[in-house]
């Protein structure tokens, strides 16, 4: 008789409890119109999934080309991607980070798929409406702006209606064989450590540090980085530095002046930071700004 493969021992309640959840948006709205026909800058995303309500849209990622056609959803990795929108490209999205203390996200592995998910589309809906109450059309800029809640009851209904639609995303997920990270063993462990630590650190703050009681020595902790992510310490810092640098620049958070965005990263005058954004993207900020696609 062929061997069984045995079950994940259950993750503890107070495991599950101590998820972090950061609802990042929820919009509908037509692509504009300089992104169309055009592939975007790579361009860091967190999870979420989006449905392209019409048009045509192609994502680059885990080394591979995939076409999202119209009806489709795609679910996205965190990470890194580029994007494509036929003219006329119009979506419904979700962004959300869920995480473990450590860092580690909820959901990673076999993501960046597209498949229908026709009841998942009808609760975004439902989110949508409950979210922007009475708006028919909600840009990715207007959606991750600054509006406060007026009222305890209001931010509870709005955390309530994540969490609704957050079920169901799970549930479809499931549907799809994709299950949450498994737990992981030491080694990773002491990764995902290091990994949160570094990702806590100020932007402004480039120099390699380890976690307080931290049980290796930095080169030991340098190893595994390399072993697991293939760049170092400061490697690492460099390119977090980067992803947000870029986020700053094409997000709502880019609305403030290039000065403004290259002194909360470390740099004491704006030419400093266009020639190190430059170097690393062969476009400056400005450019960058002006051509840089909407997150999905």
């Amino acid at each position: 008789m062929p061997k069984t493969k045995p079950k994940a021992p259950p993750i503890p309640a107070e495991a599950w409890r101590s998820l972090r959840h950061e609802w990042l948006w929820v919009y509908r709205a037509p692509v504009p119109h300089q992104s169309h026909g055009v592939w975007s800058l790579e361009i860091p995303v967190p999870a979420g999934v989006f449905f392209v309500e019409q048009g045509e849209v192609r994502i680059q990622a885990d080394e591979k080309e995939m076409i999202v056609p119209r009806d489709h959803a795609f679910f996205s990795a965190p990470g890194l991607r580029r994007q494509w929108f036929a003219p006329g490209t119009r979506l419904l999205s979700v962004g959300f980070r869920s995480q473990w203390p450590n860092g580690t996200p909820l959901y990673r592995s076999g993501l960046n798929l597209a498949v229908k998910a026709p009841r998942l589309r009808l609760v975004t809906l439902q989110l949508f409406r409950a979210v922007h109450r009475g708006k028919k059309s909600v840009s990715y800029r207007q959606a991750t702006g600054a509006a406060a809640t007026k009222t305890a009851l209001d931010w509870l209904q709005y955390e309530a209606a994540f969490a609704a639609w957050m079920t169901v995303f799970a549930a479809t997920l499931q549907t799809l064989g994709v299950q949450p990270e498994p737990r992981t063993g030491t080694s990773r462990r002491r990764v995902n450590q290091l990994t949160a630590w570094l990702n806590s650190r100020p932007l402004d703050q480039l120099a390699p540090t380890l976690p307080p009681g931290f049980p290796l020595g930095s080169r030991r902790a340098e190893q595994l980085l390399q072993q697991h992510l293939g760049i170092g310490q400061r490697a690492f810092l460099e390119r977090r530095r980067l992803e947000a640098a870029r986020e700053r620049i094409v997000s709502c958070q880019g609305n403030g002046t290039l000065k403004e965005i290259a002194f909360t990263l470390g740099f004491r005058h704006a030419s400093h930071f266009t020639a190190w954004f430059r170097r690393h993207t062969g476009l400056s900020p400005s450019a960058c700004r002006a051509g840089g696609a909407e997150a999905v």
